[in-house]
């Protein structure tokens, strides 16, 4: 199940915090990647992952190397395969967010809300402990709330 933080203050100071996740992406999440990404790549941006460290576009088959994808595939490959991270999310698009909310294990943030209409039930994270939310209402009146 996914937790969500919407507080920076909570954050243990030994977390893996990933902000920026096109360049962490890049440099460290692009190494681990195996099946469990084709999914994840065809789902959001309709492109095929034909190698470690390829991909074939979905508007001309034409085969580019990984670090094209758009930011919300790379924030969601970093959710998937860095589970003990708290990855920043705030680059999101809905398709990536509804993949996201749907993933089985791993730490999100945004100090706004960012919800898929598409979930089925989340924990979040706040100064009163965390508790489980499955219904997109009361997820956003938990995100509005200080």
């Amino acid at each position: 199940m996914i937790k969500i933080f919407k507080d920076r203050s909570l954050f243990s100071s030994t977390c893996l915090y990933i902000e920026f996740n096109d360049i962490f992406f890049n440099c460290r999440t692009s190494q681990y990647i195996d099946d469990r990404a084709k999914d994840v790549i065809y789902n959001i941006d309709g492109s095929e992952l034909c190698g470690k460290y390829t991909i074939k576009s979905k508007f001309n088959d034409t085969i580019l190397d990984i670090d094209k994808l758009s930011t919300g595939c790379k924030t969601t490959l970093n959710v998937l395969y860095n589970p003990k991270a708290i990855v920043n999310i705030s680059g999101c698009g809905n398709n990536a967010l509804e993949t996201i909310y749907n993933l089985d294990d791993g730490f999100i943030f945004c100090e706004y809300p960012m919800i898929s209409f598409s979930f089925n039930k989340v924990e979040v994270i706040d100064n009163n402990g965390s508790h489980i939310i499955s219904d997109y209402d009361e997820l956003l009146s938990w995100w509005k709330t200080k």
